[in-house]
């Protein structure tokens, strides 16, 4: 009896503890990224693609500005500083301007992931791991955990002295890495470098602004039956013509895109269940309308999101 009651003890401590120290790592790498000013080589595997970024963060009192941009592939330039994020595309003398939650660095959900951590707790599993080596720093493993079949789950490596995220695993319900976030180097700086996003030269550029607000007219959509934890944090209506709306769901880590356009049965559309990769998508006819449901999540959260998309009465 009292050997049963010591071990409940015992795993109930070892929980807390493990609790405990998990948000307390969430909360250093938060802080690591609101404070601390650094410049890297990223690499991002996405099955047999590889992709190299430079980036290069700044943080300068109550400013902070990040620079990303690609060494293999198109060249372009990402450039996020406080709540707007530019893409620069030298080749095409292009900027596109939106709001920061459209275009986040490392998964930027990551930046949030410290104050939504309470909610993230009742649809993941977290747990500590062991200590590894990653760009040839010691890192602090932390194993994120689906409790359902509606999303993948996360693989975390901080760096034990400022707890920047040195890499990232997004991994299926089996545990094969679908996509991988890692640094091959980084350099932390005592202060913020240069910027050398020239204004001058991107005001010759020709600029587009991305809309990020809700328009009215788009929240005649709503989506009446969709997994756990997803709710809806965008809804626009594009200016082409016909219209296509355009909505937003995530859970605070996942996110997946609907598209809706007026269209009949009749035209040539790809009916179901479909992927890219890591990627999902589902296609359907509803009312008339084709939907279209996208995003790096498992297939069953994508066709419940289309099928559950109807016009608002």
């Amino acid at each position: 009896m009292f050997k049963n009651i010591f071990l409940f003890v015992l795993i109930f401590t070892s929980l807390a503890v493990n609790a405990a120290s998990v948000d307390s790592w969430l909360d250093k790498m938060g802080q690591s990224m609101k404070q601390q000013s650094y410049k890297g080589t990223l690499i991002i595997r996405q099955g047999d693609e590889l992709q190299a970024i430079k980036v290069t963060q700044g943080i300068n009192g109550t400013e902070s500005w990040q620079t990303m941009e690609s060494q293999t592939g198109e060249n372009h330039i990402i450039f996020r500083k406080n709540a707007e994020v530019t893409t620069i595309y030298p080749a095409k003398k292009l900027v596109t301007i939106s709001a920061a939650m459209d275009s986040k660095p490392v998964k930027g959900v990551l930046h949030s992931l410290p104050k939504n951590k309470d909610k993230l707790k009742q649809l993941y599993l977290f747990e500590l791991g062991n200590e590894e080596r990653v760009a040839n720093k010691i890192t602090q493993v932390i194993r994120m955990t689906p409790r359902d079949k509606y999303r993948y789950g996360y693989t975390f490596w901080l760096d034990k002295d400022s707890g920047l995220l040195l890499k990232c695993d997004l991994k299926d319900n089996k545990g094969k890495v679908l996509e991988q976030f890692m640094y091959s180097d980084i350099e932390l700086l005592s202060s913020a470098p240069k910027n050398n996003i020239e204004a001058a030269t991107l005001a010759t550029f020709k600029k587009v602004t991305l809309s990020n607000k809700t328009d009215v007219d788009a929240e005649r959509w709503h989506a009446k039956n969709i997994p756990n934890g997803f709710v809806l944090i965008r809804s626009v209506k594009t200016a082409q013509q016909p219209p296509t709306y355009h909505m937003v769901f995530s859970d605070g880590m996942a996110s997946v895109s609907v598209f809706i356009e007026s269209t009949n049965e009749n035209q040539k559309k790809y009916i179901g269940q479909s992927n890219m990769g890591l990627v999902n998508v589902y296609s359907a006819f509803i009312d008339n309308q084709y939907i279209t449901a996208i995003g790096e999540v498992p297939a069953p959260t994508v066709r419940m999101i289309a099928q559950s998309v109807h016009a608002a009465h």
